[in-house]
């Protein structure tokens, strides 16, 4: 339940909860001005109203609120994402911790931290819960100093890494593999396949298919365990037209990791491209069992399937297809071969058409309805399909 509550929210709230004291001060001290007081009453005891202690706590109030303008900007969001800020917060809570100390020291007063603001232990009247207590805080800030101060150190690598391991793809590609580049002239000692393996991810992310294979070979030399490497390739060699290799680099990931889903699917697709539909089907089997959710998956096994004219076994994946995704448009791929290997030609050109009303850069089914086309000798719509779909390849 409090997991869909964003950390904004509760950033304010706990704004507000260190805001509550200040802000409850600084309304006593207003509302309880000397200069309302009622003479007819008795003098009442104002010792805790002094123009320092509202001036502090005015002050603390304002930075709350510069605080809580400060979280909804860029800034804030970007400074939240940096490998700095845990490393500053924890410094922070250790100069908190810090300052107990001191205060305890000065005031013979301490509250261990942690235990909460109730807690609080006089050195006179409770000598060891009080030196407890200041060991306690003492340690305490040591403890976050050390590693805040060394993580803080650490944070601009970190950074780096962060900016060459970009998983999410918010930046782009040029600064990931700036990234990756200094990373791998500066720091030899870090997963140096990994490093690549992500530069060649940026390349990817780039166009530049040349680069970014070169890079995933370096990787697999290093690490030739690396299963999203080899599948990395396969998905450059696919790029650049090479399906051969693609298909030996889809095997080799699925060797190191039997359930790489994506590259089932992908040798499967070439497995029904290359007319081995009975390979095809096992892979796409195989992807169905570890991913069940996945439509796309039985709508292609359902194409392999028609185009075994196995009606009832592509009909029977269809179905499901249809059922969670009526607007596939592997759907429409398998119902007009399902058209074609029945014989109903001009039924396939129909379903073709609606594919490619769908998506007019199908260069597929382009190419389907102009062998429909040719079936019926119809030459000249043949042509122009023909022609649009080596356009689009």
């Amino acid at each position: 339940m409090f997991d869909a509550v964003p950390v904004k929210v509760w950033l304010l709230l706990l704004i507000g909860a260190i805001a509550w004291m200040p802000a409850r001060y600084v309304l006593r001290h207003v509302v309880w001005s000397p200069s309302r007081r009622d003479i007819t009453q008795s003098a009442e005891d104002l010792s805790w109203r002094s123009p320092g202690a509202f001036i502090k706590n005015s002050a603390i109030l304002i930075g709350l609120a510069a605080l809580a303008i400060f979280i909804f900007t860029d800034a804030a969001a970007e400074f939240a994402r940096s490998p700095s800020f845990m490393p500053i917060l924890l410094v922070g809570f250790a100069a908190l911790a810090l300052w107990s100390v001191v205060k305890g020291v000065m005031t013979g007063s301490v509250e261990p931290m942690v235990r909460g603001a109730s807690w609080r232990f006089d050195r006179t009247e409770q000598p060891k819960r009080y030196w407890a207590s200041m060991t306690w805080n003492a340690l305490l800030a040591a403890f976050m100093l050390v590693f805040g101060m060394q993580s803080l150190v650490d944070a601009p690598v970190q950074a780096l890494r962060d900016r060459c391991h970009d998983w999410k793809n918010e930046r782009t590609p040029q600064e990931e593999i700036a990234a990756c580049d200094r990373l791998l002239a500066d720091h030899a000692e870090d997963d140096r396949s990994g490093v690549i393996a992500s530069r060649g991810s940026a390349y990817y992310r780039a166009g530049d298919y040349r680069r970014a294979g070169v890079d995933y070979t370096n990787a697999i030399r290093l690490d030739p365990k690396d299963s999203s490497s080899h599948y990395n390739l396969g998905l450059v060699h696919e790029q650049i037209g090479d399906r051969r290799r693609a298909f030996t680099d889809y095997s080799a990931a699925l060797g190191i990791d039997p359930e790489n889903v994506e590259a089932l699917q992908n040798r499967g697709f070439i497995h029904l491209d290359s007319g081995r539909f009975d390979q095809a089907i096992a892979d796409f089997t195989e992807a169905d069992k570890l991913q069940p959710t996945n439509v796309f998956t039985l709508a292609n096994r359902g194409v392999a399937y028609a185009w075994k004219n196995d009606r009832a076994r592509a009909e029977q994946d269809f179905a499901v297809v249809r059922k969670s995704d009526p607007s596939n448009l592997t759907l429409l791929h398998g119902e007009a071969v399902l058209a074609m290997v029945r014989g109903e030609t001009r039924e396939a050109i129909r379903l073709l058409g609606k594919a490619i009303a769908q998506d007019p850069r199908d260069a597929w089914a382009l190419s389907m309805r102009a062998a429909a086309y040719r079936r019926l000798g119809d030459h000249e719509k043949m042509r122009v399909d023909i022609i649009a779909a080596q356009r689009l390849r």
